[in-house]
Formats: C-alpha cells, sequence, structure tokens
C-alpha cells in the first residue's frame, strides 16, 4: 500500500468502526422502542465550542461583503430567483443526490439530520459566508420583486443586523448553536442547495428502504459526538453510553 493510499485506508477503517459503533446503538434503541430496522447513516460532527463574535471578523466580513455587493451592483438587477440552475442541478444529480419526490418530508429530515452534525460544513465559511456576486444579485432581485427599494447600503445593513453575538469559534461568522442565523433568503446559493456525501447516502437509503426514519450519527475523527432518530417529526437524541 502507498503512502497516499494510507490515509484512504486509515479514513474508511475509522467509518467503519464508528458506524459499527453507531449500528449497534440503534438496535439497542430499536429493541427498546419496538421499531423496525432502519437506515443508519454517519455523519461528520462539528464539535467546537461558543465564543463572542470577535470585531475583527465582523469587521473582515462586512469589508469584504461591500466589495462583492458593489460587484452584484456593477450590474442592472435580473430575475435570477430560481433555486438552481440547471447546471447546478446536473451536477447534484451526477453526484447521485436527487431530492426525491416519493419523500416530502425530505427537506426537513435533512435539516434535522444536519442538527446532529451541527454544521460541520459551514466551518469553512470564514468571515466571507460563501457570499459571492451571484448571491448578492438574487437577494436584490428577489428584494426588489418583493416592492423594497434596495441600496448597496441597505442590503449591507440587512446583513450586518444578522450577525449574531455569540458563534462556533473560528467558524463562519454566521454558524451558531441554533443553526445559520441567516434567513434562508439571504443565503448564499451554495449554502442554500449543497448536501454533503452523508446527507446524499441517507437520502438514497430512505428511498430504498421506503422509510421515512434514520439513524443518523456524528462523529469526529476519533468518537461518535452524538446519535440521534430522525423523523418527518424531528430528532430524538440518544444517550451515547461510556465505553
Amino acid at each position: 500500500m502507498s503512502s497516499r493510499e494510507s490515509p484512504i485506508a486509515a479514513q474508511r477503517a475509522r467509518n467503519a468502526r464508528l458506524t459499527a459503533q453507531a449500528e449497534q446503538i440503534a438496535r439497542d434503541d430499536r429493541a427498546e422502542h419496538g421499531l423496525p430496522e432502519l437506515p443508519v447513516i454517519l455523519l461528520p460532527a462539528n464539535s467546537r465550542n461558543t465564543t463572542e463574535l470577535p470585531e475583527e471578523s465582523r469587521d473582515a466580513f462586512l469589508d469584504k461583503l461591500r466589495g462583492t455587493i458593489a460587484e452584484a451592483f456593477r450590474e442592472t438587477v435580473r430575475d435570477n430567483s430560481a433555486p438552481m440552475s440547471a447546471e447546478a442541478e446536473s451536477a447534484r444529480e451526477d453526484a447521485g443526490w436527487a431530492l426525491p419526490e416519493s419523500i416530502p418530508a425530505m427537506p426537513d429530515i435533512i435539516g434535522a439530520s444536519c442538527g446532529t452534525c451541527r454544521g460541520e460544513c459551514c466551518t469553512a465559511g470564514g468571515t466571507h459566508g460563501f457570499l459571492h456576486a451571484d448571491s448578492i444579485m438574487r437577494v436584490r432581485a428577489q428584494l426588489t420583486d418583493d416592492g423594497e427599494t434596495v441600496t448597496a447600503e441597505s442590503l449591507e445593513a440587512r446583513y450586518a443586523a444578522h450577525l449574531p453575538t455569540r458563534h462556533y469559534r473560528g467558524s463562519c461568522v454566521f454558524h451558531t448553536t441554533a443553526g445559520c442565523n441567516l434567513p434562508r433568503t439571504l443565503r448564499s446559493n451554495l449554502c442554500n442547495r449543497y448536501v454533503c456525501g452523508g446527507l446524499a447516502q441517507l437520502t438514497r437509503a430512505l428511498v430504498a428502504s421506503q422509510q421515512t426514519s434514520a439513524y443518523v450519527a456524528a462523529a469526529d475523527s476519533v468518537h461518535l459526538r452524538r446519535v440521534a432518530l430522525i423523523t418527518v417529526h424531528g430528532s430524538r437524541a440518544i444517550p451515547l453510553r461510556e465505553t
């Protein structure tokens, strides 16, 4: 085995070990509550602590946002309010994920599953929040369609008003214990359409099993952090026993 392959093998072994632990927890819970066999999915786990949003992070975000808004305002406002371009839709389907029509509550299931992870993907948002000119143009178009007069200054103020007092340390400026502090309409195009590999696997597993419930586990690089039963009605956290 080459040194290049070793990290991949180690990652697979780690995932297999953690998935086996999650499956045992799921078996015990099913037996206790008389539940049928359900999919068990492993997601990453955000295990960061929260801290007050640093002033320098706030300033860096607003400085970056100012430039992005200026770029978006160089063009005439246009209607690009579609949630996803045809190209992006095709890319998602190529990755093996599509919102299944057979499970209308899938967005809620995904949301509850993300809550178990607590937004590990959000940690890459830093002081930019993935907000690029195309996202700002979409927001501008939506607000204009709603009858608002949108200026660069009013748009900056709208985002500034949603900056939280506390967030996850070193993560996106909007990443809080309650999720993203931005309303979905103000989030970036990427944030609104992104689905991680684990959630794509969850979607496929639910469709294949014709179930609308699953056990979702969240793990860091070593340990299971959280396990929850996810249903169309929400989630139920399962206490982890000491091993």
